[in-house]
């Protein structure tokens, strides 16, 4: 059975994202398997065209806020 939301929160451990993938299936094109690793491991996460646009467009955002990074030369 499903659950619904809660409001209780909780603290997650969050790890440095290492490296990504976006893994299409021939079988299934109306998702997309997210293949994400992180030092602990990796974890795969299905997401449809609408989540990819949202997700994109929230990533865009939250980036366009955070200072460039310089490279040293």
């Amino acid at each position: 059975m499903a659950q619904g939301p809660t409001t209780d929160e909780q603290e997650l451990p969050a790890y440095p994202i290492r490296a990504y993938q976006l893994i299409p299936d021939p079988n299934q094109p109306a998702v997309v398997a997210l293949a994400i690793e992180t030092d602990q491991g990796h974890s795969l996460f299905l997401a449809s065209r609408e989540i990819l646009e949202d997700l994109g467009k929230d990533l865009l955002a939250r980036a366009a806020k955070m200072p460039l990074k310089v490279r040293p030369k």
